[in-house]
C-alpha cells in the first residue's frame, strides 16, 4: 500500500475529489458557529483535512479567518487556488492530524469531515486530543466519523473495529479505518466541556451499500 500523502495526490488530481459545494451538514453547524464572530471578536477557523477547500470558502464566505491543513500536497494546491480566485488569502500547511503546528488556544472552530478515521483506534484519539488543544476555551468543533454499520466496516481486522480495507467498491482498498458505536464517542471525546452527535445514512450504489456516519458538535 502506497503511503497516506501519495494516495491523497493522486486522487485529488480527478475533478471527482474537488467537490464544489460544501457539506449540509457543515453548513449548518458553520450557520450555528456565527455567533462566536461576535461573542469573541475573532474569527479562527481550522480545517483539519482542508482538502481542496470547499469547507475553507464556506467558512471564509461567512466571515471566518480560515486556516487549512492536509497532508496533500496536491489537495493544499487546490485549496489555495481556489481561495484565491474567491479573494481571500489562502493560509495552508502540509500537516498531519497528529501534530498539528499551531500554539494551544489558538481557533475559536474548527472542523474536520471524513478524516479521522482514516488509522488506528489511537491515531483517532491523538487527532481528537489535538484538536482539543488548539481550540479556545468556548470553541466548537465538528467532526464525521464513521458508524459501525456503515458498507466498510470489513477487511482484515487488525485491532477492535478496525480494518485494513478491501472493499472494491471505493478507492479505499489498503487503507486502515477505525469505527465508532455510539458509546464510544462519549469516550473519545471525554476531554470537552459538550459533546452532541446525530447519525447520518444514505446509500449508494443502487442501494446496495450504506454510508453511515456520526455528525459529532463539541464544545471546549
Amino acid at each position: 500500500m502506497q503511503d497516506a500523502a501519495t494516495h491523497w495526490d493522486h486522487l485529488h488530481q480527478n475533478a471527482r475529489f474537488r467537490p464544489l459545494y460544501p457539506s449540509e451538514h457543515v453548513v449548518r453547524f458553520m450557520m450555528g458557529s456565527r455567533g462566536l464572530l461576535e461573542k469573541t471578536g475573532s474569527s479562527r477557523f481550522l480545517d483539519i483535512g482542508v482538502g481542496a477547500g470547499r469547507h475553507a470558502k464556506l467558512a471564509a464566505d461567512l466571515g471566518f479567518n480560515p486556516v487549512g491543513i492536509d497532508i496533500s500536497r496536491v489537495g493544499l494546491r487546490h485549496a489555495h487556488e481556489r481561495l484565491l480566485q474567491a479573494g481571500v488569502q489562502p493560509a495552508m500547511a502540509m500537516a498531519s492530524m497528529l501534530g498539528l503546528p499551531f500554539r494551544d488556544e489558538t481557533f475559536e472552530v474548527a472542523l474536520s469531515y471524513g478524516v479521522f478515521y482514516y488509522g488506528t483506534a489511537e491515531e483517532m484519539k491523538q487527532a481528537i486530543r489535538e484538536t482539543h488543544r488548539v481550540l479556545t476555551s468556548g470553541g466548537r468543533g465538528f467532526i464525521v466519523l464513521r458508524t459501525t454499520t456503515d458498507c466498510r466496516f470489513a477487511g482484515d481486522q487488525i485491532g477492535h473495529n478496525t480494518f485494513r480495507l478491501t472493499i472494491t467498491e471505493t478507492n479505499e482498498a489498503g487503507t486502515i479505518q477505525h469505527f465508532l458505536t455510539a458509546d464510544d464517542i462519549p469516550k473519545y471525546f471525554s476531554d470537552f466541556a459538550q459533546v452532541s452527535f446525530e447519525k447520518s445514512e444514505t446509500t449508494f450504489a443502487n442501494r446496495k451499500l450504506l454510508n453511515s456516519d456520526w455528525l459529532i458538535t463539541v464544545e471546549k
